[in-house]
This record gives C-alpha cells, sequence and structure tokens, in this order.
C-alpha cells in the first residue's frame, strides 16, 4: 500500500491508484467531467487540477497522476478554486447556454459546477458554434454544439462497447467528436454514451422532454431481460418508468447497460398491457372481474383434479421472482397434483437441469460471470453469446483488451467476439459442436494432459477411443491441427473458463453439450478454482433461479415438449401457461398452434395479449418486475433483490398473489404474499440458498455457494447430415431483443423491428440476392417471405434468423432441430 496525504486526511490505497482514486477513497470529493471509473485515465477537462506539496505547489490533474508514497496533496486552495473557474470559462466559451430546453439540465455536470464555482461571467468572448444536430438515430440525438470534447463517448465506445462508432476529428477549434465518414450516427444503440457524456451533447431520445431529472423517483432493482442481472435505476415520475438512471458505482458493470436495459423499459407502461381479466365468451375474449375469471379457473381446475390431475399441466416462464416461482411450484405439485411443469420449452434449461445435474451435482454454473476478467484463457462455445448477453459481451472486451485473457470461440459463424484482438475462432459446420468438443477432450487424454483421478475417466476414455481427430476435422470442418493446438492450449493453461449460451433460439445447446463442456474441465483439474470452470448462460433474467427452483418435471410428468404434445392428443385437458409465448418462440408454430387450439380449457396469465393468449379461455393480468418486489438469481448464481418503482398497472396483480388465490380457492389454505417470508422459505428448502436472508441482501446482491460432485460422463456425437442443395439455417437471438417480451419495448423495436434473413455474401451474389431484398425460406415445416440481410459473418452454405418475432416468424420452418436444412429463392 501507498501512504499519503490528502487535505489532512491520511490515505492508503494500492500503487497503482491515482490522486483521484485516493481522494474518493476518504471522501474527498475532486470535480471532474472526463473521468468514469469503467474508463482509462484521460485527463482531458482539467478540472481536477490538485496540487502537490512534492512538485513545488505546481497544479497536475488528479485523474492521471499515481499516487507516491509520502505525496502531500492539497485539493482546495485558491489557487486551484480560480485555475477550475478558468476551465469552466473557457469550456462555457462555446457552449451554448440553453439549459432551459436542454434535457440534461439537473443532470449536467458542467451545470452543476458552473453552480458550484459561481461563473457568473466570462472573460472571453467568441462564436458559438453552428454544427447540424443530428436527429436520424431513432434512440441518440447528438448535438455537437453542447460537446466539451471529454472524449467519454468515444472512449466507452472503444474500450467497453468494442464498436468505436466515436473519434475525435480535426484539430485545434476545429476539433469535435466525429463519426466514421462524418455520416449520420450507426452503432449498436447500448446507449453508453449517452450515459457518460456530461453535458447533453448525446440524449436519449425516448426520455426527450418527459421529466427533468430532480422531479425523478430513483428506484434501484435489476433488469428484466437477459439472465446477466444487470442492476439499473429505474427514473419514476407519476407511476410511470420514464427512463433508466446511470450509476457508475451500481453492479459487477459499474452501471453498463445494453440497448434493451436502457431503451427497452418502455413495455413496462405499455399501452399494450392487459388491464383487466378476460373470458372466453362466445366465441371472443371480453373483460370480467378478477372474482368472475378466477371462479373459472379455480373450478376448471378442481374438475380436472377430480378426474385425473395429471391431465392438467403448466408452462411457466423464467421471468418471475424466485417467490412467485416457489408460489407456482407449490400449487401445481403440490395442491393441483400434477408433475407436468415446465419452463424455456424443456430444452433451454436442460443444460443446466440435466447436464451440469450430472456433471458436477447442481442444477447451476460452478463459476461467476466475474471470472471471465480473471482467467488466463477463455473458451467461448458460440459467437452468439454476445447477443445473448451483451453486458457479458463487454466483459470479455475488458478481459481482452485490459486483461489480455486468450480468447477462443468455437462457432457455426463469426461475429463480434471473432474481432477482438488476437481471438481465435474455429468455425465448424453446423450442428458440429459436440463432436469437435469431444474431439478436444480425446486430445487432451492423448497428450496425457488429463487427470486420470477423475471420477469417470475409464469410462470416458473408452467411449472416446472410437474418436478419430482425422475423421472429426473432416466432419467438423476445424483441421485436426486446430483441435489439437486449441486443446493443448487450453489443458496448459493456468486458468481456463468455459461460456455456453443457452436459449430457445438454441435447441443443439442442451444436456449432451454442456457435459462435454464439463468434461473438458474436469479433466484438467478446471473447477472449483477462481478464473476456471464452466459458465451456462440462462436466456431469461431468473433461468438460474427457475432451475434452483426445480420449474420442470421431476418425478415422471410430462416436460414442455410432452405437454404440446398431450395437448394434441387429448391427454393433457388443461394447460396453464405463466408468461410463456409458445406460439411464437416454441419450435414448429403449426403444431404448437393446433395443439394449444385442440386443449380443452386455456390459461394464460400475463402481461400482454400475446398470441399464445389470444387462443386462451381465460387472460389473467400479471404485474411487471417495476410493479413488485423479490428477488432473481442470475448467471452465476448472484441472488438480488428487485424492488417496487411503480403502482400496478391498470387491475394487473402479482403471479404470487394470483397463485395465492388459486391456493386458497382449491385447497381452503391461506398463503403468505410477503417476499420476504416467501424468501424464508426458499432459503429452507433450496440448495445453496440456505443462510441467505431477504433483508439483507444488498444492492450487489449474494452469490450463493456451491458443493460441486464432479464427474465425467460420456457423450455420443453426431454431426447432422447436409441436404445436398439446401442451406443450413441457424437460429438464435439478436442483439436487440430477448425472447419476445422486448417487442414490447420501444427501444429494441425502434432499431430492430421485424424478422430477416442473414446470409453471406457469396450466397447473396450466386443467388442474386441485394441487402433488404424479399426472399423465401422453405423448408419441410412450411415457407416464409422474409428480409434478406447481407453480412460478412456467416460461412458458405449457412443462414441465420432470430427467433423473436411474431409476424414471419421463424418457427414456421424450423421445428427444434439444432440445424434445419432450407431452400431459398428470390
Amino acid at each position: 500500500m501507498v501512504n499519503l496525504t490528502i487535505d489532512d486526511k491520511q490515505v492508503s490505497v494500492a500503487p497503482e491508484a491515482t490522486i483521484y482514486d485516493a481522494a474518493k477513497a476518504v471522501g474527498i470529493r475532486i470535480p471532474i467531467l472526463c473521468h468514469d471509473k469503467k474508463l482509462h485515465p484521460f485527463g482531458g477537462c482539467r478540472m481536477c487540477l490538485v496540487e502537490v506539496e512534492q512538485m513545488k505547489g505546481r497544479l497536475i490533474p488528479a485523474c492521471t497522476t499515481p499516487v507516491s508514497e509520502g505525496m502531500i496533496v492539497r485539493t482546495m486552495t485558491d489557487e486551484i478554486v480560480k485555475a477550475r473557474k478558468l476551465v469552466l470559462e473557457l469550456l462555457l466559451l462555446k457552449h451554448p447556454l440553453d439549459c432551459p430546453v436542454c434535457d440534461a439540465a439537473g443532470d449536467c455536470d458542467l451545470q452543476n459546477l458552473t453552480f458550484e464555482y459561481k461563473v457568473e461571467k466570462n472573460h472571453f468572448t467568441d462564436e458559438k458554434f453552428r454544427w447540424e444536430i443530428d436527429y436520424e438515430n431513432p434512440l441518440i440525438e447528438r448535438d455537437q454544439n453542447r460537446c466539451i470534447h471529454c472524449g467519454k463517448c468515444s472512449r466507452i465506445c472503444d474500450e467497453i462497447v468494442s464498436f468505436g462508432a466515436y473519434s475525435f476529428v480535426n484539430r485545434g477549434i476545429e476539433a469535435k467528436i466525429g463519426t466514421p465518414f462524418d455520416e449520420k450516427l450507426d452503432c449498436e444503440y447500448c446507449g453508453s454514451c449517452i450515459s457518460v457524456c456530461p453535458v447533453g451533447a448525446l440524449l436519449a431520445r425516448p426520455f426527450k422532454f418527459k421529466a427533468r431529472w430532480w422531479a425523478l423517483n430513483k428506484v434501484k432493482s435489476v433488469c428484466s431481460y437477459c439472465g446477466t442481472g444487470c442492476q439499473l435505476t429505474l427514473g419514476v415520475k407519476d407511476d410511470k418508468v420514464l427512463t433508466t438512471v446511470y450509476d457508475e458505482d451500481q453492479g459487477f458493470h459499474n452501471g453498463q447497460l445494453c440497448n434493451r436495459g436502457r431503451f427497452g423499459y418502455q413495455f413496462i407502461n405499455s399501452e399494450k398491457r392487459l388491464k383487466t381479466p378476460l373470458i372466453r365468451k362466445n366465441g371472443s375474449l371480453v373483460p370480467a372481474s378478477w372474482e368472475e375469471a378466477l371462479s373459472l379457473v379455480t373450478a376448471k381446475i378442481s374438475e380436472q383434479k377430480s378426474v385425473d390431475a395429471s391431465t392438467v399441466a403448466a408452462l411457466v416462464t423464467p421471468r418471475l421472482t424466485n417467490e412467485e416461482l416457489l408460489l407456482t411450484k407449490k400449487f401445481f405439485n403440490g395442491v393441483v397434483g400434477t408433475d407436468s411443469i415446465d419452463h424455456s420449452a424443456g430444452y433451454a434449461h436442460a443444460a443446466l437441469t440435466e447436464g451440469l445435474k450430472e456433471s458436477f451435482g447442481i442444477t447451476a454454473s460452478p463459476s461467476e460471470i466475474t471470472d471471465i476478467q480473471k482467467t488466463n484463457l477463455l473458451l467461448v462455445v458460440k459467437s452468439d453469446a454476445y447477443e445473448t448477453h451483451p453486458v457479458i459481451g463487454f466483459e470479455i472486451n475488458l478481459g481482452v483488451k485490459r486483461k489480455g485473457v486468450d480468447l477462443r470461440i468455437v462457432s457455426d459463424k463469426s461475429g463480434k467476439l471473432t474481432k477482438l484482438p488476437d481471438a481465435k475462432k474455429y468455425i465448424h459446420k453446423p450442428g458440429a459442436e459436440l463432436l469437435l468438443v469431444n474431439a478436444l477432450a480425446k486430445t487432451i487424454i492423448d497428450a496425457g494432459l488429463a487427470d486420470t483421478a477423475a471420477a469417470g475417466f475409464e469410462e470416458l476414455k473408452s467411449a472416446l477411443a472410437t474418436v478419430s481427430i482425422a475423421q472429426a476435422a473432416a466432419s467438423t470442418g476445424v483441421s485436426a491441427e486446430l483441435i489439437s493446438s486449441l486443446a493443448i492450449d487450453y489443458a496448459k493453461a493456468e486458468k481456463a473458463l468455459i461460456l455456453l449460451p443457452i436459449g430457445l433460439g438454441y435447441p443443439g445447446h442442451g444436456k449432451d453439450l454442456a457435459q462435454a463442456l464439463a468434461n473438458l474441465a474436469i479433466l484438467t483439474g478446471k473447477i472449483g478454482k477462481e478464473g476456471c470452470g464452466i459458465l451456462v448462460m440462462g436466456e431469461k433474467n431468473n433461468s438460474q433461479g427457475a432451475a434452483d427452483l426445480g420449474i420442470y418435471p421431476s418425478a415422471g410428468g410430462r416436460n414442455a415438449g410432452a405437454i404440446i404434445d398431450g395437448c394434441a392428443s387429448g391427454a393433457v385437458k388443461l394447460l396453464y401457461i405463466v408468461g410463456e409465448n409458445p406460439v411464437v418462440s416454441y419450435p414448429d408454430r403449426a403444431k404448437t398452434e393446433k395443439a394449444l387450439d385442440a386443449v380443452p380449457f386455456l390459461v394464460v396469465q400475463d402481461l400482454f395479449l400475446t398470441e399464445t393468449a389470444q387462443m386462451a379461455d381465460v387472460v389473467l393480468p400479471a404485474k411487471s418486475f417495476a410493479e413488485k418486489c423479490g428477488t432473481f438469481t442470475s448467471v452465476g448464481r448472484n441472488v438480488q433483490r428487485i424492488r417496487k418503482a411503480i403502482k400496478a398497472v391498470g387491475q394487473s396483480r402479482s403471479d404470487k398473489e394470483i397463485f395465492a388465490e388459486l391456493i386458497a380457492g382449491i385447497s381452503g389454505a391461506k398463503v403468505v404474499t410477503d417476499a420476504a417470508e416467501l424468501f424464508k422459505e426458499i432459503a429452507a428448502t433450496t440448495q445453496g440458498y440456505a443462510g441467505l436472508e431477504f433483508d439483507k441482501l444488498t444492492d450487489a446482491g449474494c452469490v450463493y455457494p456451491v458443493a460441486l460432485s464432479p464427474r465425467l460422463v460420456p457423450v455420443n456425437a453426431a454431426v447432422p447430415a447436409a441436404e445436398e442443395g439446401k442451406f443450413a439455417l441457424l437460429t438464435g437471438s439478436a442483439l436487440y431483443h430477448c425472447g419476445t417480451l422486448s417487442l414490447f419495448g420501444e427501444g429494441p423495436m425502434l432499431v430492430c423491428p421485424e424478422q430477416y434473413l442473414e446470409l453471406g455474401r457469396s450466397d447473396a451474389a450466386k443467388l442474386g440476392i441485394k441487402d433488404g431484398d424479399t426472399v423465401k425460406v422453405k423448408s419441410a415445416a412450411g415457407e416464409l417471405t422474409l428480409a434478406a440481410k447481407v453480412t460478412v459473418r456467416m460461412p458458405e452454405g449457412v443462414v441465420f434468423a432470430p427467433y423473436h418475432f411474431e409476424a414471419a416468424s421463424i418457427n414456421r420452418v424450423a421445428i427444434g432441430a439444432p440445424v434445419t436444412y432450407v431452400s431459398i429463392s428470390k
């Protein structure tokens, strides 16, 4: 530690700290405009000037000056104040004084410092800039006239987002923050630049003129989209969520959000929200009271329970809180008596609930998100990890660019991650990842780099004996040399971590692939240590919680696929769907629609009248995450609290309130709905949660511990046979969407509003297709007309489509296989 004195206070900090860091550590505030804790020091604004006695009183920037032993620092002398006022005058020289109409007023660092330092007049005069304001970006308004050249937007886009949408251009008085070729801003629309802008040069257009910052009630919560568990602060006024508020001290991600988290909040107060229960009468859904709706549901379930409880089934979203999932399970397993309850189409959680359960004895990842920057070698399966979990993508960017993490990507296509410095990619044939991973395990064993004492070693060795690396190379499309080098590098790395994204768009990422990857970690002893193991990235905000709470059949009940089949065959008489939209998000839309149409009684509990809800006999309006409190468990086992920010929209009720009433209506038992009380039961009954207390969960949450029982599990692998003359269709996630919920968020829909088919340039040229052309996509299951998106990342013969959209939904041609072969024509 380094010892120094700041304003007569003794400080001890790490050697790499700056004066600014040291001052902040003891509560001494130094004004600054160009600094953010996530970014490299810049020293551009000169507001943080301080005096160091050993430097003969010379003023130096606190944010770029490292501490040294015995340093004596002054932060508020008359000379310093005078210098800071001068800096502010120079900044205000070109800055327009349009605070009354600037959306940043009240949240503007320049405005606040001008007030604090009493800059009442300017000793300098000059003409103001007259830069053209960029209004064309749908989410980000860019006004160069207000820019103070702090460079934070350019730096965050380069250092963390790794997109590079901004850069300094020109010199001297003509200098400005520019875009490539000085075109309009076209980027990933994550809004990171807005979050760090200290003035009003960059504004969130969806929030413009909605409210003043000081009028907002700020409520801390957790994002309800993907499973990363990003903490966010909701800006609330008049019981409406109007924006998200940036806080650099929030979460492992330091307030960093993706497009969905920053701009997708509009679904909370959407005009499309369900506000009253609906009951089908004379073929149409009509408004009803809660009493009428719940009485009908209770009567139907009681009737079916008395005949055969196994004919009742449920499909439940992992977007519910842990407390709501607890009551959901209690209701169906305990009160109704059915084990036919599942989520995420059954296959999208199998990597956790089946794969890691057998490999490690737990239904969770043994690793944490923070391991990403602590590892030496990071093996990412699927470049889509950036699209499914963008903020984890930022962590990967930081690991590679700042910590020197050796990034390896095993994928069926290129992506943003493959562009990172020194990243090595292994592009395999569609559906060949399982064979490729087995070939890596075989190589490690043959090279004598495996832990022969690992449980199940002999069985795995015997099972892999028939694997030929040469044949695997031919089948996967990855050369034997590359397979060998990757296997050896992984085995010899001091610390290595594997990332596996899962979700409804990835039917091939299930039990077998998770176990094959777990085999690599167990074989090389890379488990139970910092920066090692495997991180299975659940798709939804509480996918891990749903696995922990057992929202899947465990006593012979039907899984999601069998439930759909049971609806079609008549074996399932009553289906209760909570928050899922299987018509759009499950494979094989025609089959799903037919099944839901055939089931005698269908109940849907949701925020919106989705395509699935439109088929229901009863529709119950549920609350969003912003209207209730409880907990989510994110990727890496972090249990976090969400807090109520607004009143219920319309007559909507929380899922726990609904199930508590149903339990009381059928069994007569009174159930508590208080989140803290329900969490006590979770802590007492759920593996890993023992000792956790609801009221003691901090904003950062708590990562629950796991006890591993590692065992090698042999996995059979085969590559799907290609169909001559056809293209391999892959499905997955688009960067701007998560499931189907984001379709109701204004931000995501402004930048990615419709379905598309992505194909490579060479294939497009052969077919005579240009970007934006309409193409026909046909499989054995059906046919679609889609807009073509021509890119450079798709291998020849491979095409991609996201699974989120209702219009032209890709599940009309994709029926659940890891790869669907299709024909394409104009």
